[in-house]
């Protein structure tokens, strides 16, 4: 038998034959069949004893992963269709009528179909296989059957969620309040998985902003251009952080260009099982972890750590540096087994990786950094100012358009791909006797209320300084030693900013999974089981007063928020976001039903041996995946980091940034290749 034909015939065990019939009474006949691959005897309930019978294919395909898996599939599929409609009339599951009704509502659509589909070849027949043929079923009977135990088993796994909602939470997110005697937060505890090798996905909540550059070359980490109009959307993008909301931002497709913006910037639930660009995850796990106030020492966190693969465990219960250190750099991992030292030796490769190397500002004489890169705002507003200049006196200098002070200040202060913050600084420039005396200083803009500022554009789409009234500016001291104010949200979130190949992200964390970092900005008593919750406004169990994912944006309809929920039920309830085996917990409650406890034997023991095993490895190869997803992420995105850095440090890589300000007719031999002007880069 062939592959395809077998799928087939699992498909319809239960449908032809079986020969289900009276779905809706909750009975159902059993005609034993030579063509059947899994048999239930005493199915109508008429006998005490439920034997799955295996037929001689099992000895055949069963043995194997896939056939296991097919003959799980086809069990899971009795044992719902079997006990589905005793649910439906003792639990608050919905009725077996109700779904009958949609299956039949599903097939009369898909009649429709295929009568539109014959209108111009009148071939309603031909087009009424077509779709038989798709759904694997021969008659309209069996069609209807596989809709319905498609709804059972979607309705069943709803149900099976909000019965179990806390406990699977709680696995998935990783970690549980700790409360004082008068209930408060005093920390949120990481937690072991409860299920072996399920691994916890510590979701985060991101808002997110994106500006394309589609100039830059992705590797390109020193001669790096920019387009006028990707250099006034930059400042447009931080002009209106430093001033607005982040959702009036992030939800404005002239300043956003990631489809996020028709959600304000919400691009969901992002997990370690997210596919992001490594800039976008690695870069909040790494700023959260580094930055947040978390003590990298504490036990509490090793699970979390564990999961952003920065931290794991060697078989003594001993925190080791994990294996991303080793291949970057074997200093890193030692053999030494005091986790206070190796902690410390993680931290710190991880630092000087993303930070200790980058050409900003710290390498034009404006001091240095506090573990994370500080970009001044002033940077972005020049970069707009002079968007349009594009040409040195009549001719181009050799150097080309990075010679253009947009791309000078670019590749000196953006083009990197580590996390950055925004400060508050001016960027002020001082003429020297000659460019190489030209001196730049960082001055702390305190932005009074009331006072003229920086304007961006004029009326003949001009750069100009004057008329701009800064009566708002979100910076603030968010990142505690760092001594700079520095761009946040409205809600006192940091804005983070990187660089990936598809450009420069502007992202704020709205939940993290640390009890530190929401403790900054007033979210510490909001716990990630609340802020999680699926539960709609209005209902009991809805934590009144508190953000949660469910309300971000306020004002919409009960729709939007069952669409929300619904993000969150669906990330825990997925097989490749969550738990590789979900199903297997449904498989596992229906087998200790009362109606079923006891009752249901193999007549091939080894048959449930085997499953068991099949999901066991399920599990573990989708723990070991998801390890090594994170790890060899780790591992691309440092090794990427290094060379960066490398090319970065390279003599006369950049044009110097003091070039930027000289951009004028009477200073074109500066450019010059011939003139060995200055600002010329070989």
């Amino acid at each position: 038998m062939k592959k395809s034909k077998l799928s087939i015939g699992l498909v319809t065990s239960f449908i032809g034959a079986l020969a289900l019939t009276s779905c809706s009474t909750g009975t159902a006949k059993v005609t034993n069949s030579k063509t059947s691959i899994v048999d239930i005897i005493g199915y109508n309930k008429s006998t005490e004893k439920i034997e799955i019978n295996i037929d001689e294919l099992y000895s055949k395909y069963g043995e194997s992963s896939e056939g296991t898996t097919l003959y799980y599939n086809a069990i899971l599929e009795a044992l719902i269709r079997y006990e589905y409609p005793n649910l439906s009339k003792t639990t608050s599951i919905k009725k077996i009528e109700t779904l009958e009704k949609e299956a039949d509502e599903k097939v009369n659509t898909l009649i429709q179909q295929a009568r539109d589909n014959a209108g111009s070849n009148g071939d309603f027949d031909a087009e009424w296989k077509k779709i038989l043929e798709s759904n694997n079923v021969k008659t309209k009977k069996e069609l209807k059957l596989k809709f319905l135990y498609e709804l059972e088993k979607d309705a069943l796994t709803d149900w099976y969620y909000k019965q179990y909602a806390p406990d699977l939470k709680q696995e998935f997110i990783g970690e549980k309040a700790v409360y004082d005697e008068d209930h408060n937060v005093t920390k949120w505890q990481t937690v072991a998985p409860v299920t072996e090798n399920v691994n916890a996905v510590f979701p985060y909540h991101i808002l997110h902003s994106l500006v394309k550059l589609e100039s830059a070359g992705a590797t390109d980490y020193v001669r790096g251009t920019i387009s006028e109009a990707e250099a006034i959307k930059l400042w447009n993008n931080v002009r209106q952080l430093m001033e607005g909301t982040f959702e009036s931002v992030a939800g404005n497709s002239n300043l956003n260009d990631d489809g996020s913006n028709t959600k304000y910037g919400d691009v969901g639930i992002m997990t370690t099982k997210t596919s992001f660009y490594n800039e976008f995850k690695l870069g909040i796990y790494a700023y959260d972890a580094l930055l947040s106030g978390v003590n990298s020492h504490n036990n509490e966190n090793f699970e979390a750590y564990k999961a952003f693969g920065l931290y794991k465990k060697n078989a003594e219960d001993q925190v080791v540096s994990t294996e991303i250190l080793t291949k970057v750099d074997s200093t890193a991992a030692g053999t030494e087994t005091d986790p206070t030292h190796i902690y410390e030796k993680v931290d710190n490769v991880i630092q000087e990786t993303m930070v200790g190397n980058v050409k900003t500002a710290a390498d034009v004489g404006l001091g240095g950094f506090t573990k994370i890169p500080t970009i001044p705002y002033r940077v972005f507003q020049l970069i707009g100012l002079n968007a349009k200049e594009t040409k040195i006196g009549t001719e181009a200098p050799d150097a080309g358009d990075i010679a253009l002070p947009r791309n000078v200040l670019f590749n000196q202060f953006l083009n990197f791909h580590s996390p950055f913050v925004i400060t508050n600084e001016d960027l002020v420039y001082t003429e020297g006797a000659d460019v190489e005396h030209d001196t730049i200083t960082l001055e702390a803009h305190k932005f009074k209320e009331g006072e003229t500022g920086h304007q961006y554009l004029d009326d003949d789409d001009k750069p100009t300084e004057d008329n701009l009234s800064l009566a708002k500016h979100n910076f603030k001291d968010a990142i505690e030693g760092l001594g700079k104010k520095v761009l946040c949200d409205q809600q006192g979130n940091v804005i983070i900013g990187v660089r990936s190949e598809a450009g420069i992200h502007f992202m704020t964390m709205r939940k993290s999974v640390f009890y530190e970092t929401n403790k900054l900005v007033g979210k510490e008593q909001t716990t990630l089981d609340e802020y999680y919750t699926t539960a709609l406004p209005g209902e009991a169990e809805f934590p009144t007063g508190k953000e949660t994912y469910v309300e971000m944006v306020k004002n919409r309809d009960i729709s939007t928020y069952t669409e929300r929920a619904n993000d969150i039920k669906n990330e825990i309830k997925s097989t490749d976001k969550f738990d590789a085996a979900y199903d297997y917990r449904i498989f596992e409650y229906l087998l200790g039903t009362e109606d079923l406890k006891d009752k249901v034997t193999y007549t091939n023991p080894a048959v449930a041996k085997n499953i068991k095993d099949h999901i066991d490895l399920l599990r573990e190869k989708a723990s070991a995946s998801q390890d090594e997803s994170i790890n060899e992420a780790w591992r691309t995105y440092l090794m990427m980091l290094r060379y960066q850095n490398t090319v970065r440090n390279m003599e006369d890589a950049m044009i110097h940034t003091t070039c930027a300000f000289r951009f004028n007719d009477t200073n074109k031999d500066l450019f010059d290749k011939d003139s060995g002007g200055y600002c010329y880069v070989k």
